[in-house]
């Protein structure tokens, strides 16, 4: 299960979340950001520093499948970003199992020198501890759950908890989102048209979990994310004229969402669509192959 871009997106809506999470209590305000080490172009799951600069930086790394090197690849990555920004703070290491059963049985950095801390923890574990507050958190709790039959119990709970927070429109849509994308997650089987039938969130096509599954490739929920360029390919080929119909539309359809999709994972201008319509299928799957390969080199 990969849930990389659940948290990213969770710890960048509110990084005290994080420490929430992990019941750790840190001072200050912390940002959060995703930063990258030039010598081997690695990417940490998260960043965070102090908004004021002063206190330690948190490193976290959220590992979802086994890694026997994992540590090793961690504390490299934390020294050669010490090396290259020349920051003299203390650090945080923390290592965030999505399973127990993914922690590697040797640990060599059991004692690392106060003030800077090396932590584990295994999710589940971090989960009981919010099972009853309410807040951002929430949106991880489908992550709880043993058995899809809960989930008409729990959602309306949780709904409420996000509906208790009482955030502005744009903020409490994202956490809807976070929460649908969350499901999915814990059980892919369902559709996002059942999921969205559950939570009734934003129309299918204008959700950013939809855009974030077509990136990992959920393969039950891809057919789905592809109906918002199914309908525009449609509607372009009739404008266009396209003798060829509604069968040609479509596919121009499917390339065209995918292709602006990935241009908003990829953070890349997005192509106006009545300039992809007048493209041929062939230069529109050419361009999709390259933002393809660029969304391999990000991950």
């Amino acid at each position: 299960m990969k849930t990389d871009a659940l948290f990213y997106e969770l710890f960048k809506f509110d990084p005290g979340s994080l420490f929430e999470l992990l019941s750790l209590n840190m001072e200050g305000d912390y940002v959060f950001e995703s930063i990258t080490v030039k010598t081997t172009e690695k990417r940490f799951d998260g960043f965070l520093k102090r908004a004021d600069g002063q206190g330690p930086n948190v490193f976290i790394e959220i590992q979802g499948y086994d890694d026997p090197s994992l540590y090793w690849r961690l504390f490299r990555e934390i020294c050669t970003w010490y090396e290259q920004s020349h920051n003299d703070e203390p650090f945080m290491a923390i290592a965030l199992f999505i399973n127990e059963n993914h922690i590697p049985i040797k640990c060599p950095f059991i004692d690392i020198a106060l003030p800077n801390h090396f932590l584990k923890f295994n999710l589940s574990d971090c989960l009981k501890a919010i099972e009853n507050k309410a807040g951002v958190l929430t949106v991880l709790k489908p992550l709880m759950l043993k058995k899809k039959s809960e989930l008409p119990d729990f959602v309306p709970r949780w709904k409420s908890e996000l509906n208790s927070l009482q955030l502005p429109e744009s903020k409490a849509a994202l956490l809807e989102e976070l929460l649908e994308y969350s499901i999915i997650q814990r059980f892919p089987k369902l559709t996002l048209k059942e999921v969205q039938q559950m939570i009734q969130l934003t129309p299918l096509e204008k959700s950013v979990a939809v855009q974030q599954l077509i990136r990992l490739n959920i393969k039950t929920s891809k057919k789905e994310a592809k109906e918002e360029g199914i309908k525009e390919g449609i509607k372009e080929g009739i404008k266009k004229g396209i003798k060829k119909g509604k069968t040609e539309g479509m596919k121009k359809g499917e390339l065209i969402g995918e292709i602006r999709t990935l241009q908003r994972i990829l953070k890349y201008p997005q192509s106006v669509q009545a300039e992809l319509a007048e493209k041929s299928l062939k230069e529109l799957r050419v361009l999709l192959n390259k933002l393809k390969k660029d969304t391999d080199s990000a991950t």
